[in-house]
C-alpha cells in the first residue's frame, strides 16, 4: 500500500507565509516531538513572506501570535524561544552548511 501522506507531496503549498528551511527541520525532525515540529510549522505560517523579501526578518513579533496562550506553549518548544517581544525560529536563523 502506498503511504498515506503520500497524496500531500503533490499539493501546492504555496501562500503568503514562509520558511526558509524546511529541509532542515525535516532532516533533524527525529530529534524533536511532533507537538514541537506543528507548532513551529505553524508559527512560520504568521510570518509574511512580503515583509521578509524586504527585510530579511525570520523572526515573528509576539503581537502577531494567534493568542496570549502560544507564549505558554512556546516555553516547551526547544525550536522556538522569544526574546523581548520577538519569537525566534531555530532552524531559520542559521547557516544551513553548518547543520547539515
Amino acid at each position: 500500500a502506498q503511504d498515506p501522506i503520500y497524496k500531500y507531496s503533490q499539493k501546492n503549498f504555496l501562500g503568503d507565509s514562509f520558511m526558509l528551511h524546511p529541509d532542515v527541520l525535516l532532516y533533524h525532525s527525529h530529534k524533536y516531538q511532533y507537538r514541537e515540529l506543528a507548532q513551529y510549522i505553524a508559527l512560520c505560517s504568521f510570518r509574511s513572506t512580503a515583509y521578509y523579501r524586504l527585510t530579511k526578518d525570520t523572526t515573528l513579533d509576539t503581537v502577531l501570535l494567534p493568542t496570549e496562550d502560544t507564549e505558554i506553549l512556546i516555553q516547551n518548544n526547544r525550536l522556538l524561544y522569544i526574546e523581548g517581544d520577538i519569537l525566534h525560529f531555530m532552524y531559520e536563523e542559521v547557516n544551513t552548511k553548518e547543520i547539515h
